[in-house]
């Protein structure tokens, strides 16, 4: 008994998280619109960066990772995904940083389109100074 409830609930579980058509994911077409930050901003110690980025596709999207990384040295200094089903949606996120060196920092917004591991990708730089 507990199989076949086990069972079904997996199977509603799968069933929940599916797209809501058949048609082939196509990463150029996820529109990602960064607002803030701008290549042209440079941020010094303790200011806030305001993530801020509006989704949009044709069809329902999976989710999202928001990662900033640290361009010289490849560390991930900030990182978060949220699993969203929706065709349209808004990221608003905020990070400060400490750090005590001069860097430039690249943020990646990555879009998860489906379950088969498409995605799209849209990054900016921007400059930090101690």
């Amino acid at each position: 008994m507990r199989l076949i409830i086990a069972a079904i609930a997996t199977t509603i579980a799968i069933a929940s998280c599916q797209k809501k058509d058949n048609n082939a994911a196509t990463p150029s077409d996820v529109s990602i619109t960064i607002a803030s930050p701008t290549g042209a901003t440079a941020y010094h110690s303790g200011d806030t960066v305001f993530m801020n980025a509006d989704i949009s596709y044709a069809t329902e999207l999976h989710g999202y990772e928001v990662k900033i990384t640290d361009t010289a040295s490849g560390f991930v200094v900030y990182d978060d995904a949220q699993h969203v089903h929706d065709d349209h949606f808004s990221i608003r996120d905020k990070w400060v940083n400490t750090a005590s060196t001069a860097l430039v920092y690249k943020l990646a917004i990555i879009i998860a389109i489906d379950h088969d591991g498409k995605k799209a990708e849209k990054d900016i730089y921007f400059q930090y100074q101690p």
